[in-house]
């Protein structure tokens, strides 16, 4: 086809004078243009003329237009575009030539394709999300049939699938080479096998559970009539070439051959998948469904398959019915039937799936007879149960349902009810014109519903006088067209750049009108209110981010179009070049593109009946506004607009402040990408909720309960149960609000419906039996890994040896060896061969054995072991398990050591150096850039011997060659610096070095050069010792001592440090951390959960000294140490402010809260309350969601986790007992078991890091006189291995068959309840479901986890050189830019870095770029820099911190803000994380003059106060006896940050103030009697006055003297 030709030069000489109105460009063709394809860059577009298969583009924004030559004429039937690859897009014809553009269609390539594509309605190509050039391609094979009676030939056909995986590129080359036949595509299975639709699981973006490969099929097979199974599909054969190959339904339904000859047999689809190519498949069971006659019982096969957000959505037809079933995936393994409630009589019938969030499914079934009428339902976050949402929505013939996200602003849809759905409902016979519309909005994305609030005026400036009762009953209020009958292609309500413009076509009063009796109505705020802009109705559109609003009847032609630039105000009018008849306005999707294009037929002139398309281009109507895209912010020509339809500001649990151009403004965005929304959450309030499934709104407005009560699997088991039932409430999904105590969603405990069926999940337990064995001294237990064979070493030189976790021991004779051995002294196991141990004697002999203490092999040592005390003795290489270094020595006094390395294990061995304090093999398991024999050694460099005075300095020194010349090279100390001790720790050589008497912490990653580490600017590390913690993802984790511990009343913490990738530069994560005088550090990994740290910091470090106490508080992070929160108390514990404290390492030795293989199972020892309790007042609590909630299991404080977290086992440890406690559950029953038949001491409990069942109790029994005994302990085996008959079977591909399952940690309630993202990844864990009957057992090894990809956050990137986190957890530069162009004046900008730096190690996709290069400011004279910010009223107080930049301000308002970087930020004072009632408005802010962390807000109101003790980071809650009376009301002790005074009102009404003191921070308040005077009450003991009583007060009150006071 040709075009007509190009107009518009006549309009560009018009508009030229006139500022404000659009350029107008007229193109003409023949027929239309079926699709227009618009780039993600709006300016290029694709135009689709079907009639005569050509393809036209444009590069303008749609001005002009010409044809593809690439594409001939006749060709083109189909046009995509590619979802995940911007400039790609594909056309294709009806044969098996097609072509594809990978630059916006500036140039095409053609391809082939085995089959013509499809006809079957799915499209043609499916594309993968992730790996972009992976694509499937179905297409149509049809052959002629003359089978049965019926005389003339048939085409039957079916579907077959193909893929390739390099975007067509060798088919591309192929085509070019000659080849047309498509081989470059590879078939997905055989061609006799017909599929329906093939999809990627990974179809979406949010989709990331599967393997990447992962496809779903629905294959079509034979229905065997008589069983209604399904069966094989039939292979063709040379011997069976007759035989029909059963197609899709659709040539059933329209082939009348094949309906009449009988020889079609019905068939039907089954779903498949295969996560290698379909080398291998299976298909998906989906079990019986909800009533056990759905799913694989229905008969009718899978009906759809879709891929929605990250939920998998397949439909399941009934044989004998044309219900559906709707089940639902997310991880395409384990499927759920969706419990959808419907109302009495009605049936599944059909199911649309309507535009859902990541968050919830919405789907519309129809429901009524007519077909007209539908329900609306929303599921929860996995998609599993539904509740109705809004009844009676209008549907069309085509399924589609007047449903429509309001875009551009978050939660708002507007749905059309049919009001007389009752007449629909009884199947009467009313034609679609008797449909009777409502319209309804909602701002909580479905949850509840309003009517739209009709506009103050119509036409004629006349009142529409609707009141609002008339509004709230939908009697008069403002109803619109949606999506079954808008004119308008693409997004019916707003674009995503316009946040809050919405224009829409509807009528005033009981009912929408019919479209040409509508009028134009114009909402700037979300659809809360709304103006009439125009009479009639109108195609309407928007264009440049909503600058433009654009609207043309189509009711007739038209010879000119409206528009309007000042938000709808006033309206003028372009004129055309001829009369056209406008069928449609087209804008992008986002609503970027400042062209709206007019497509329509003309009517006269010239080009009469040719197709024209119209673009107006408001890009020159106005200069460009002044906006940063990177930074955008309000000023005189954009304005911020938030939506405030709860009188809160916040919608769906946030506030989002968007930035939009101001309706006066004159002028225009140009944007190229959507400005984003600022997003602050909100406390939660009754708004956030919805009724929970099968509940419902009464009349008063609360959810009750309207069908069966969900009952949890597994429990109400027998008569008189109880269990934790579902409120009748639940958060709506999606909505991110932070929960209150006061929240309606929280678990009711409630009675049992009736007693549940016992199950499976419920087995009967084996006999647990136990083994006792007595040694001498005290034993040392090396456990072999994943393995059930033990150690054990005695303090009175006795070696054991068990192979069945300590059913039965064999003591090791060594004698039996070579009678000269001697006993035992020092055992070790080897670091990288589990299978292997060393013993020494105390007659210098070495032994070994490889077959884990079966039998053992004398090694001949070059000397004697050192005698200077020198460990490890023996280490180890990662490269060879034969390389041993062994630290030998001479005789003392006058000794050194002498180090030896051998290669052959022993057999022969070459010295290394001597002199040296330590020496290790340099590679490790991470550790990788040295050769890999070498040793890294610090010794003296002299001839001096070590065990006399010496001046020699020690070097550090690296052997690359240990086990022949031991020629080195030294790794250079900084200048002044001496190394003291080092590590080979994680991806780096950590060195601790004595710098002029100080002792410093450097680093080196490559083994030749050492680095001073870094510390924050401001923040001076005097360290007396450092503590080195458990690496994870290539960074340091560091505490260093900054107060060392008195022994006398273990006063001693640090700061935690955390480096950057290569470990040179320390960020603070955490401050006053909890140390004990051994060095260890209250700061734990917890085992099997990357990235969560559990810490106890000091909250009273400042008062620490004799007499005084340490008050420890538990904290927790889960994004390795990026924040830091308490730790929610379990369910039931009775206290307002309070969390959970744990005891760590640092008390504890042996404090270990988790399982490798066991993720989210934690066990921790402590207590409930405003700080860390005593010991033995401690009690046990376990979580199972990675510390996201507890629950107390008792006082048992010994735990330990069996057989990979199967079975956990409590005992007590600080009194006699015989007794241990079990569960196999998870922790949801529990059993005794009695383990010895006197009562003993246990000392510790432990279990095999592998699968094994059994325990082993290290115990002390009582001698004769009471007392423990010191000489024999007692080990006590405890076997587990007879409770479960049954090993536990891992299916990772049906999860219906497997006893593991998936995992995924979660935020806890401080945050949104979203996956947990360590270095761009969420992983999910596999682990053994908690009421799997079965064991898991020692062989199981753990399948990989799963991981899917994050989006961008701050914790993927690491601050660059020179910047440093500030309190926010913000990079911030320290001291002058070095990059500032040289004579930059002061005030301007220039182009830096933005002071972030993206980790090496981080997997994130998308979301938020940190590394953009920022604007500046050059440096003012002085150096000072102002920030501003607006507070709420004037300041009334102001205090700061000591020593701190924190700093808080009052105003007043009362409001208080915090500022955490000496004013440049503030933020609102925070809540406390578990308290309900807390105040927002204070009457003073009083710093506690003796602690500096400490500061206390006083309400205006109430008794309730808040009080910080870290710098106003957080708060917690303060309960007062009174309202207070004097100023301040507050005064404190100067040792005991806890003793309080208060001076409150009195409850005698003689009596102006009344005196209060606590002695435990609030919890209990203790009356002075007596009225005071106006000094109050006051401590006599001060800081500086010491003599007085610590607990003496002073008061001053009022003396009664007859009338004189």
């Amino acid at each position: 086809m040709r075009l007509a030709r190009v107009a518009g030069t006549l309009a560009l000489a018009v508009v030229a004078w006139a500022r404000d109105t659009p350029i107008v460009h007229h193109t003409y063709f023949e027929s239309s243009l079926n699709k227009l394809l618009y780039f993600k860059n709006p300016a290029t577009l694709l135009g689709l003329d079907r009639t005569s298969g050509t393809v036209h583009r444009s590069s303008d924004y749609g001005a002009k237009w010409t044809a593809i030559s690439d594409i001939p004429s006749g060709k083109a039937s189909r046009l995509y575009a590619h979802p995940f690859e911007p400039k790609m897009a594909f056309v294709l014809t009806e044969d098996t030539e097609h072509w594809v553009t990978r630059n916006e269609g500036a140039t095409w390539e053609q391809f082939s394709t085995p089959l013509a594509p499809t006809t079957s309605g799915e499209r043609a190509i499916s594309f993968h999300a992730h790996r972009t050039r992976w694509m499937l391609f179905t297409g149509e094979r049809c052959t002629e049939e003359t089978a049965g009676w019926w005389p003339f030939p048939r085409l039957v056909c079916h579907d077959e699938a193909f893929y390739t995986k390099d975007g067509f590129e060798q088919a591309v080359r192929d085509h070019k080479a000659g080849d047309r036949t498509g081989t470059a595509i590879t078939a997905l299975m055989d061609k006799s096998r017909a599929v329906a639709k093939c999809i990627w699981a990974r179809h979406t973006l949010e989709f990331q559970e599967m393997a990447e490969e992962a496809i779903f099929c629905l294959e079509i097979v034979p229905l065997d009539n008589d069983k209604r199974t399904l069966s094989e599909p039939v292979k063709q054969s040379a011997t069976n070439a007759t035989k029909v190959h059963y197609a899709h339904r659709r040539s059933l339904s329209d082939d009348l051959a094949g309906m009449l000859d009988g020889l079609a047999k019905p068939k039907t689809e089954r779903l498949i998948v295969s996560e290698d190519f379909f080398a291998t498949h299976r298909v998906v069971s989906f079990g019986s469904g909800n009533d056990g006659r759905g799913g694989d019982r229905a008969g009718g096969g899978v009906v759809a398959i879709s891929v929605v957000k990250n939920f998998l959505l397949a439909a399941i037809g009934h044989a004998h019915s044309d219900e559906m079933d709707l089940f639902v995936s997310q991880d395409g393994h384990e499927w759920a039937e969706s419990h959808v409630p419907l109302p009495p009589g009605a049936r599944e019938d059909a199911y649309t799936v309507l535009e859902s969030t990541k968050y919830a499914v919405f789907i519309d079934v129809e429901s009524s007879a007519s077909n007209v009428a539908g329900s609306l339902y929303r599921s929860n976050s996995n998609g599993t149960y539904y509740t109705m949402s809004l009844e009676h929505t209008h549907r069309a013939r085509d399924g589609a349902v007047d449903v429509e996200r309001v875009h551009g602003v978050t939660g708002v849809v507007i749905a059309n009810q049919v009001s007389n759905w009752d007449n629909a409902q009884k199947g009467d016979i009313i034609g679609r014109h008797d449909i009777k519309l409502r319209s309804r909005i909602s701002f909580d994305d479905g949850a509840t519903w309003r009517y739209l609030r009709a506009p103050a005026k119509d036409a004629d400036g006349q009142k529409y006088a609707c009141s609002d009762s008339q509004w709230e009953s939908g009697e008069c209020a403002l109803h619109v067209h949606s999506v079954t009958s808008t004119r308008t292609p693409g997004r019916v309500f707003g674009a995503r750049a316009a946040p809050g413009i919405v224009l829409a076509v509807g009528s005033v009063g009981a009912q929408l009108l019919e479209w040409r009796d509508c009028d134009t109505f114009l909402s700037r705020d979300g659809g809360l209110t709304w103006t009439f802009v125009l009479k009639g109705a109108h195609h309407v559109q928007m264009a440049d981010s909503g600058t433009a609003l654009v609207a043309v009847s189509d009711l007739d032609a038209v010879s000119e179009m409206q528009y309007s630039v000042d938000g709808g105000l006033k309206w003028k009018t372009v004129a055309l070049e001829t009369t056209i008849r406008v069928t449609s306005l087209v804008v992008d999707d986002d609503g970027l593109s400042p062209v709206v294009l007019a497509a329509g037929s003309v009517r006269s002139g010239t080009h009469a009946h040719a197709q024209a398309v119209i673009s107006l281009d408001f890009d020159a109507v106005y200069k460009q506004c002044v906006v940063d895209a990177n930074d955008p912010k309000p000023n005189s020509e954009m304005e911020k607009f938030v939506l405030d339809a709860h009188d809160t500001g916040c919608v769906m649990g946030h506030r989002a402040e968007y930035l939009r151009r101001k309706p006066d403004a004159k002028c225009v965005l140009r944007l190229n990408r959507v400005l984003e929304p600022q997003l602050t959450d909100c406390a939660c309030t009754d708004h956030d909720f919805e009724c929970d499934y099968n509940y419902d709104r009464d009349s008063s407005g609360k959810c009750q309960l309207e069908g069966s009560m969900v009952v949890p699997k597994g429990q109400c088991r027998n008569k008189g149960d109880r269990f934790m039932a579902s409120s009748g409430y639940r958060r709506i999904p999606g909505n991110t609000c932070t929960p209150t105590s006061r929240d309606p969603d929280a678990p009711i405990e409630r009675p049992c419906p009736q007693a549940q069926p016992d199950t499976p999940s419920s087995p009967k337990l084996g006999p647990v039996t136990h083994h006792t064995l007595r040694v001498k001294g005290e034993p040392r237990l090396m456990v072999f890994p994943n393995s059930t064979d033990y150690l054990l070493m005695t303090s009175e030189q006795q070696l054991f040896r068990t192979d069945s976790e300590g059913t039965k021991w064999i003591e090791i004779d060594l004698a039996t060896v070579d009678s000269k051995i001697g006993r035992p002294v020092y055992l070790a196991e080897h670091k990288y061969d589990t299978h292997r141990a060393f013993v020494y004697t105390d007659r210098d002999v070495l032994l070994f054995t490889k077959d884990r203490g079966a039998t053992w092999t004398r090694i001949n040592v070059p000397a004697k072991a050192n005698a200077l005390h020198i460990r490890p003795l023996l280490d180890f290489s990662a490269e060879d398990p034969d390389w041993l270094l062994f630290v030998g020595g001479t005789e003392c006094p006058n000794c050194h050591t002498e180090i030896y390395a051998s290669r052959d294990n022993g057999s022969h061995w070459n010295r290394v150096t001597t002199r040296a304090t330590k020496c290790l093999f340099a590679r490790t398991l991470e550790f990788h850039t040295l050769p890999p024999a070498s040793v890294v050694c610090t010794g003296y460099d002299g001839k001096s011997e070590q065990d006399q005075p010496h001046d020699s300095p020690i070097e550090v020194r690296v052997f690359t060659e240990p086990f022949g010349k031991s020629t080195h090279h030294t790794i250079k100390a900084p200048d002044g610096c001496e190394v003291g001790e080092f590590h080979v720790y994680g991806q780096f050589m950590v060195f601790a070095a004595v710098c002029k008497d100080e002792l410093r912490m450097c680093v080196s990653d490559d083994g030749r050069t050492m680095y001073e580490a870094r510390f924050p600017p401001g923040v001076h590390v005097r360290a007396d010792a450092f503590t080195l913690l458990p690496a994870h993802a290539g960074t340091v984790l560091l505490d260093v001592e900054s107060v060392r511990s008195s022994e006398q009343w273990g006063s001693g913490y640090g700061e935690l440090f955390s480096s950057n990738s290569n470990g040179t530069h320390f960020h603070r994560v955490l401050q006053h951390t909890n140390r004990a005088p051994s060095g260890s550090v209250d700061v734990e990994r917890v085992a099997g959960l990357r990235g969560m740290l559990l810490a106890n910091r000091v909250s009273n470090a400042d008062a620490l000294g004799p007499g005084v106490h340490k008050r420890l508080h538990t904290v927790a992070s889960w994004d390795d140490g990026l924040s830091w929160h308490a730790l929610p108390p379990p369910s039931d514990a009775k206290c307002d402010d309070c969390s959970l404290h744990l005891f760590g390492p640092a008390m504890l030795g042996n404090a270990h809260f988790g399982a490798p293989l066991a993720p989210g199972t934690m066990i921790g020892v402590g207590s409930v309350g405003t700080h860390l309790g005593r010991y033995m007042q401690s009690r046990t609590y376990m979580s199972r969601d990675g510390g996201v909630t507890w629950t107390d299991i008792g006082d048992e404080a010994q735990h330990v986790l069996v057989d990979h977290g199967a079975l956990i086992v409590l005992v007590a440890d600080a009194k006699p007992t015989d007794t241990l406690r079990y569960s196999a559950d998870g922790g949801v029953s529990w059993t005794n078991y009695r383990f010895s038949d006197t009562q003993v001491l246990v000392d510790s409990i432990e279990a095999g890091d592998g699968g094994g069942q059994r325990v082993l109790l290290s115990t002390r029994p009582f001698v004769e006189s009471g007392g423990i005994s010191l000489d024999e302990s007692l080990l006590v085996t405890v076997d587990f291995s007879q409770l479960h008959a049954q090993k536990c079977v891992l299916d990772e591909r049906d999860h219906t068959r497997s006893d593991f399952e998936l995992w995924t940690p979660r935020w806890g309630s401080s945050r949104r309840d979203a996956s947990i993202c360590i270095l761009g990844a969420s992983t999910s864990y596999w682990r053994r479901s908690p009421l799997a009957p079965c064991f898991v057992g020692d062989s199981f090894a753990p399948p990989s986890t799963r991981t899917h990809l994050c989006e961008c956050s701050i914790s993927d990137y690491e601050c660059d050189e020179g910047f440093w986190r500030n309190d926010y957890g913000e990079c911030v530069l320290d001291g002058a830019d070095p990059e500032q162009p040289h004579g930059c004046r002061d005030g301007t900008e220039y182009e830096g870095r933005s002071g972030y730096r993206r980790m090496a190690q981080t997997q994130c996709t998308n979301g938020l770029d940190l590394m953009r290069p920022v604007q500046r400011l050059c440096g003012r004279a002085g150096g000072v820099h102002a920030n501003a910010y607006v507070l709420d009223a004037p300041i009334a107080d102001i205090q700061y911190f000591a020593n701190s930049p924190h700093m808080v301000v009052r105003t007043d308002t009362g409001k208080v803000h915090v500022s955490l970087d000496e004013g440049s930020k503030w933020t609102v004072l925070p809540a406390p994380d578990y308290a309900e009632h807390t105040p927002t408005e204070f009457l003073s802010i009083i710093r506690h003059p003796y602690f500096e962390d400490y500061a206390y807000f006083v309400p205006r109101d109430g008794k309730t106060a808040l009080y910080t003790d870290d710098e106003a980071r957080t708060t917690r809650v303060l309960h007062l006896p009174s309202v207070p009376a004097l100023h301040p009301p507050l005064r404190f002790h100067p040792e005991y940050p806890d003793w309080l005074l208060f001076m409150g009102k009195c409850t005698d009404p003689q009596c102006s103030a009344q005196g209060f003191v606590s002695r435990d921070h609030g919890l209990h308040w203790d009356t002075i009697h007596g009225a005071l005077g106006p000094a109050g009450c006051a401590f006599l003991r001060t800081d500086r006055a010491h003599k007085p009583h610590r607990q003496s007060i002073a008061c001053a009150r009022h003396i009664d003297t007859g009338g004189d006071v």
